[in-house]
Protein backbone atom coordinates (compact mmCIF):
# COMPACT_ATOMS: atom_id res chain seq x y z
CA UNK A 1 0.00 0.00 0.00
CA UNK A 2 1.16 3.52 -0.77
CA UNK A 3 0.29 6.40 1.09
CA UNK A 4 -1.87 9.06 -0.20
CA UNK A 5 -0.84 12.82 -0.36
CA UNK A 6 -4.11 14.98 0.06
CA UNK A 7 -3.66 17.91 -1.85
CA UNK A 8 -5.49 19.92 1.03
CA UNK A 9 -4.41 17.88 3.58
CA UNK A 10 -6.19 17.11 7.09
CA UNK A 11 -9.02 19.46 8.02
CA UNK A 12 -8.43 18.67 11.89
CA UNK A 13 -5.21 19.00 13.42
CA UNK A 14 -4.29 18.49 17.51
CA UNK A 15 -1.28 19.66 19.17
CA UNK A 16 -0.43 17.08 21.28
CA UNK A 17 2.43 14.46 21.89
CA UNK A 18 2.62 11.54 19.59
CA UNK A 19 1.77 8.63 21.97
CA UNK A 20 1.82 5.65 19.29
CA UNK A 21 4.51 7.36 17.28
CA UNK A 22 6.48 4.50 14.92
CA UNK A 23 10.35 4.42 14.45
CA UNK A 24 10.67 4.40 10.63
CA UNK A 25 14.01 2.38 11.23
CA UNK A 26 12.27 -0.79 12.51
CA UNK A 27 8.72 -0.13 12.67
CA UNK A 28 8.26 -0.71 15.93
CA UNK A 29 5.80 1.37 18.80
CA UNK A 30 5.21 1.68 22.27
CA UNK A 31 1.62 0.56 22.88
CA UNK A 32 0.45 0.50 26.45
CA UNK A 33 3.71 -0.19 27.69
CA UNK A 34 4.77 -2.92 24.95
CA UNK A 35 7.79 -2.79 22.58
CA UNK A 36 5.47 -3.72 19.15
CA UNK A 37 5.59 -4.27 15.43
CA UNK A 38 3.06 -1.77 13.61
CA UNK A 39 1.08 -3.85 12.12
CA UNK A 40 -0.12 -3.48 7.99
CA UNK A 41 2.21 -1.39 6.11
CA UNK A 42 5.72 -0.07 6.98
CA UNK A 43 5.82 3.27 8.27
CA UNK A 44 8.42 5.60 6.21
CA UNK A 45 9.86 8.70 7.37
CA UNK A 46 8.98 10.60 4.66
CA UNK A 47 5.19 10.14 5.27
CA UNK A 48 6.01 10.67 9.60
CA UNK A 49 7.68 13.97 8.47
CA UNK A 50 4.73 15.15 6.36
CA UNK A 51 2.13 14.24 9.10
CA UNK A 52 4.00 15.65 11.63
CA UNK A 53 4.20 12.68 13.46
CA UNK A 54 8.02 12.17 13.29
CA UNK A 55 9.92 9.72 15.38
CA UNK A 56 12.27 12.60 16.57
CA UNK A 57 9.26 15.52 17.91
CA UNK A 58 6.91 12.21 19.54
CA UNK A 59 7.73 13.81 23.24
CA UNK A 60 7.26 17.39 21.96
CA UNK A 61 4.04 19.51 21.62
CA UNK A 62 3.02 19.69 17.92
CA UNK A 63 -0.68 19.91 15.76
CA UNK A 64 -0.45 16.49 14.64
CA UNK A 65 -2.44 15.43 11.44
CA UNK A 66 -6.10 13.57 11.94
CA UNK A 67 -6.59 10.91 9.12
CA UNK A 68 -8.94 12.07 6.51
CA UNK A 69 -9.63 7.94 5.85
CA UNK A 70 -13.49 7.42 5.86
CA UNK A 71 -14.22 10.45 7.59
CA UNK A 72 -17.51 11.69 7.00
CA UNK A 73 -18.81 15.58 7.27
CA UNK A 74 -16.89 18.09 9.68
CA UNK A 75 -19.84 20.27 11.60
CA UNK A 76 -19.11 23.62 12.51
CA UNK A 77 -21.60 25.32 14.86
CA UNK A 78 -21.49 28.63 16.63
CA UNK A 79 -23.11 28.65 20.41
CA UNK A 80 -24.02 32.20 20.96
CA UNK A 81 -23.97 32.75 24.62
CA UNK A 82 -26.45 35.50 25.20
CA UNK A 83 -28.92 37.08 27.53
CA UNK A 84 -32.41 37.97 26.85
CA UNK A 85 -35.35 40.13 28.12
CA UNK A 86 -38.77 41.33 27.22
CA UNK A 87 -38.93 45.04 28.66
CA UNK A 88 -42.47 46.29 29.99
CA UNK A 89 -43.04 47.79 26.97
CA UNK A 90 -42.96 44.88 25.01
CA UNK A 91 -39.51 45.39 22.95
CA UNK A 92 -37.10 42.74 23.29
CA UNK A 93 -33.17 44.10 25.12
CA UNK A 94 -30.90 41.34 23.85
CA UNK A 95 -26.96 41.42 25.31
CA UNK A 96 -24.55 38.90 23.80
CA UNK A 97 -21.74 37.65 25.75
CA UNK A 98 -19.70 35.81 23.41
CA UNK A 99 -19.53 33.63 20.65
CA UNK A 100 -18.04 29.78 20.91
CA UNK A 101 -17.44 27.23 18.35
CA UNK A 102 -18.32 23.63 18.06
CA UNK A 103 -17.63 20.82 15.99
CA UNK A 104 -19.09 17.33 15.60
CA UNK A 105 -16.50 14.90 13.05
CA UNK A 106 -17.22 11.18 13.23
CA UNK A 107 -15.63 8.74 11.34
CA UNK A 108 -16.88 5.03 9.99
CA UNK A 109 -14.41 2.38 9.09
CA UNK A 110 -11.41 4.54 10.62
CA UNK A 111 -8.00 1.56 11.10
CA UNK A 112 -6.50 1.58 14.37
CA UNK A 113 -3.24 2.79 13.91
CA UNK A 114 -1.75 5.37 11.13
CA UNK A 115 0.24 2.98 9.01
CA UNK A 116 -3.50 1.53 7.88
CA UNK A 117 -4.87 4.68 7.05
CA UNK A 118 -4.40 5.78 3.59
CA UNK A 119 -3.09 9.50 4.81
CA UNK A 120 -0.66 8.49 6.63
CA UNK A 121 -2.26 10.14 9.89
CA UNK A 122 -3.68 9.36 13.21
CA UNK A 123 -5.75 6.37 13.32
CA UNK A 124 -8.78 5.50 15.97
CA UNK A 125 -6.20 4.29 18.51
CA UNK A 126 -4.28 7.53 18.28
CA UNK A 127 -7.05 9.37 18.72
CA UNK A 128 -8.64 7.23 21.98
CA UNK A 129 -5.14 7.31 23.64
CA UNK A 130 -5.31 11.23 23.25
CA UNK A 131 -8.50 10.66 24.54
CA UNK A 132 -7.39 8.80 27.79
CA UNK A 133 -4.42 11.14 28.35
CA UNK A 134 -4.23 13.79 30.91
CA UNK A 135 -3.93 15.98 27.65
CA UNK A 136 -7.09 15.07 26.52
CA UNK A 137 -9.11 15.27 29.84
CA UNK A 138 -8.35 19.31 30.16
CA UNK A 139 -8.20 22.27 27.44
CA UNK A 140 -5.69 21.98 24.30
CA UNK A 141 -5.42 23.17 20.91
CA UNK A 142 -7.06 22.55 17.46
CA UNK A 143 -6.15 23.96 14.28
CA UNK A 144 -8.50 23.88 11.48
CA UNK A 145 -7.73 23.81 7.73
CA UNK A 146 -10.42 25.41 5.57
CA UNK A 147 -10.22 24.78 2.29
CA UNK A 148 -8.03 27.70 1.42
CA UNK A 149 -4.99 26.99 2.72
CA UNK A 150 -2.17 23.95 1.88
CA UNK A 151 -1.31 21.67 4.61
CA UNK A 152 2.50 23.17 4.35
CA UNK A 153 0.86 25.83 6.03
CA UNK A 154 0.02 23.88 9.06
CA UNK A 155 2.68 21.70 9.61
CA UNK A 156 5.28 25.16 9.42
CA UNK A 157 2.94 27.16 11.45
CA UNK A 158 2.06 30.27 9.26
CA UNK A 159 -1.65 29.69 9.43
CA UNK A 160 -3.75 32.06 10.83
CA UNK A 161 -4.18 31.69 14.20
CA UNK A 162 -7.70 33.10 13.01
CA UNK A 163 -7.72 29.00 12.55
CA UNK A 164 -6.97 27.67 16.04
CA UNK A 165 -9.21 27.14 18.43
CA UNK A 166 -8.91 26.20 22.41
CA UNK A 167 -11.32 23.28 23.12
CA UNK A 168 -12.84 20.33 25.11
CA UNK A 169 -14.05 17.09 24.19
CA UNK A 170 -17.59 17.19 25.05
CA UNK A 171 -18.07 13.81 23.72
CA UNK A 172 -16.21 11.08 22.15
CA UNK A 173 -17.38 7.31 21.23
CA UNK A 174 -15.46 4.37 19.68
CA UNK A 175 -16.86 1.46 18.68
CA UNK A 176 -14.97 -1.40 17.12
CA UNK A 177 -16.68 -2.46 14.22
CA UNK A 178 -14.73 -5.07 12.24
CA UNK A 179 -11.98 -7.41 13.74
CA UNK A 180 -9.43 -9.83 11.49
CA UNK A 181 -5.93 -8.55 10.55
CA UNK A 182 -6.50 -4.95 11.15
CA UNK A 183 -9.11 -3.57 13.46
CA UNK A 184 -11.48 -0.95 11.99
CA UNK A 185 -13.47 1.37 14.12
CA UNK A 186 -16.09 4.03 13.95
CA UNK A 187 -15.33 7.17 15.89
CA UNK A 188 -17.42 10.37 16.70
CA UNK A 189 -15.89 13.77 18.64
CA UNK A 190 -18.07 16.51 19.65
CA UNK A 191 -15.57 19.72 20.45
CA UNK A 192 -16.41 23.13 21.90
CA UNK A 193 -14.59 25.58 22.11
CA UNK A 194 -14.02 27.24 25.51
Amino acid sequence: MSYTSLPKGSILYIEAKDLFAINPSDNKFDYKGLNASAPGSTYNSTVATTNNLAWATKDALAFRRVSEHNRSEFTNRTLRIEQSQRMANGLLRKYVVADKQQWDVSWNMLPSFRNETIDGAWGAEDLKAFYESSEGSKAFRIKINPTVFSPSNIETGSLSDDYTYTVVFTSCDFSVVKRGLQTFWNVKLSLEQV
